[in-house]
């Protein structure tokens, strides 16, 4: 079983419950778990999913209340999307999404995925701006360039995206 670990934004919105950090086994193999944040950008909810391992993200603008019954359905849907957006073929594609065939919930566990969403959500914030609005902002590619901006962890920079890629090489 795979964990989203929500925030506590994100908490109240959700009509589930969730699993203690504490309770979560740790997950050495494929993506593993991930972190969901909810976020507001002109009175408008937003979810950000970002990958504990590889700090691969997507942004999902427009979301409703009622939405967030399937918040799996939304998660896997729009993973799906953005993976084939990165061009992924259908082959690679499911194979991570049987990944995440039983996924639960939980709290947050690690605040160094906490800041780099937080660094995330001024991005978004940035493009949203820059495109005139968020219904005038390219999901797919925003996403994309936020995946292909350098970060820096410690020592080492790197991209999510060739975290991703190089994750991927190990799975074929």
């Amino acid at each position: 079983m795979r964990f989203i670990h929500c925030t506590q934004k994100l908490t109240k919105e959700l009509p589930i419950s969730l699993t203690d950090p504490d309770k979560v086994p740790a997950v050495s193999e494929g993506l593993g778990d991930w972190y969901a944040n909810l976020l507001r950008f002109s009175r408008t909810k937003c979810l950000l999913f970002t990958n504990e391992k590889t700090l691969y993200s997507f942004f999902i603008p427009g979301i409703l209340k009622k939405d967030l019954r399937d918040i799996k359905g939304i998660f896997l849907g729009h993973f799906s999307n953005n993976l084939q957006h990165e061009g992924f073929g259908p082959e690679v594609v499911n194979r991570l999404l049987q990944e995440y065939q039983e996924v639960g919930f939980a709290k947050t566990a690690s605040r160094r995925v906490l800041g780099f969403m937080n660094d995330f959500a001024i991005h978004y914030e940035f493009f949203i701006w820059e495109a005139g609005g968020i219904e005038n902002m390219p999901l797919l590619e925003t996403n994309a360039k936020i995946n292909r901006t350098p970060l820096s962890a410690g020592k080492e920079a790197f991209c999510p995206m060739d975290r991703v890629r190089e994750l991927f090489s190990k799975l074929s």
